[in-house]
């Protein structure tokens, strides 16, 4: 059987820019080398294209990264250019089989790409444009979840400009939340610009810092002394889900950037690297009923949101686990949680290889559809005549 060309894409225009390095290397290490072969394609933090080679491989390649965007021409996106842009993206993108898309926050992660790979009509794993939206964007996807009934914390939200423009009254609105509150850029992730408020007094700083990231901010109430389970959920809307085993997060608050990224043992484990290397336990120590809630209610936000591939869902539940509220969808998580499907009778290489079909299998759907409608209205238009269409 031939190998399947594979582009792995990672990098990007993002806060997030060095995690989705970790996650594209994981998963490369990871990727059964006699199914697959494997083009890097590195996206700068200025969103230089770069094709890369089998260096790219290698976590050493990426010590240096402004080293990479001067030593490698880019890959063009149009037509023509000339000199350093010497490959056009378009042709390397069709070469392929399949596209893995592993960005991490804006520019990747909320659509944008998936947009372009379904101009291309390539088949790409995960989530397609409306769900990849959905999942970056928290507000909105907290609005489907109420509209389907998924129990949520109390929240309000509001655009930057509306926070500038009339503080008082952004701080009137958020006086019906009680504290402590989250503050977080809408479109954030890896806990990016997130702040935990435990009084008014703190409240304009933490407003101020989401503002900087994001133009819509949400504020939410903290459940306290509630712990944090995590699900993924596998499979294309439509079609059979699947469900891994909870994990459980152990947390004292707001687990920050350095507490899930930089943590003793990431810095030269790529194995257990990025999220794999925080504090998890799975399964959770927790009721089977109430893992079956939180499964049930995570293939309920993963239809919700035509939910392509997989995603990671997290819960926050009570103590006496009587309680279960919905927090967020993530669309592509960090080290794509694989560690929760290794739990789960999946080794990674075959957990890979299960979205790689799920993206063939998407794309092979769509085939079937029709995008074309024959009518013969046109035959009844005129001729232009100085400047004006007859009809």
């Amino acid at each position: 059987m031939s190998k399947k060309n594979l582009i792995v894409l990672f990098g990007g225009k993002s806060t997030e820019h060095e995690i989705s390095i970790i996650t594209a290397l994981q998963a490369i290490e990871n990727l059964d080398r006699t199914k697959y072969d494997i083009t890097p394609i590195y996206v700068s933090k200025f969103g230089k294209w770069i094709l890369g080679d089998s260096s790219f491989f290698s976590p050493n390649k990426y010590k240096d990264l402004a080293l990479i965007e001067r030593k490698y021409p880019s890959v063009s996106i149009t037509l023509g250019d000339v000199g350093r842009l010497s490959k056009n993206l378009f042709q390397t993108l069709k070469h392929a089989d399949v596209i893995f898309p592993i960005f991490h926050g804006t520019n990747g992660e909320d659509g944008s790409t998936q947009g372009l790979l379904e101009l291309l009509n390539i088949p790409y794993v995960g989530c397609g444009v409306i769900s990849s939206a959905l999942g970056m964007d928290k507000i909105i996807q907290k609005q489907i979840f109420t509209q389907i009934g998924l129990p949520q914390v109390k929240y309000q939200w509001f655009y930057r400009q509306t926070w500038k423009a009339n503080p008082k009254k952004t701080l009137a609105q958020l006086s019906k939340l009680k504290y402590p509150l989250y503050v977080k850029p809408c479109n954030g992730g890896s806990s990016v610009g997130i702040s935990r408020v435990a009084k008014i007094s703190k409240l304009k700083v933490a407003l101020e810092v989401a503002a900087y990231y994001d133009r819509k901010i949400l504020v939410e109430e903290s459940a306290e002394n509630f712990m944090e389970i995590n699900i993924s959920v596998m499979g294309n809307s439509g079609s059979a889900l699947e469900t891994s085993v909870c994990e459980y997060v152990p947390s004292k608050g707001l687990l920050t950037y350095e507490d899930k990224y930089m943590s003793k043992g990431s810095k030269t484990d790529l194995k257990n690297a990025g999220m794999a290397s925080g504090k998890h336990i799975i399964p959770a120590s927790i009721k089977p009923a109430t893992a079956k809630k939180i499964s049930d209610y995570a293939k309920q936000a993963f239809s919700a949101i035509d939910g392509q591939g997989f995603t990671r869902a997290d819960f926050l539940v009570s103590l006496d686990e009587k309680t279960i509220y919905i927090n967020e969808l993530n669309t592509i998580p960090g080290s794509l949680a694989h560690f929760l499907w290794t739990a789960s009778g999946y080794t990674h290489s075959q957990f890979l290889d299960k979205l790689v079909e799920l993206a063939e299998n998407r794309h092979k759907e769509k085939s079937q559809l029709t995008f074309n409608f024959n009518t013969n209205i046109l035959s009844n238009l005129g001729s232009i005549t100085q400047g004006k269409l007859k009809v």
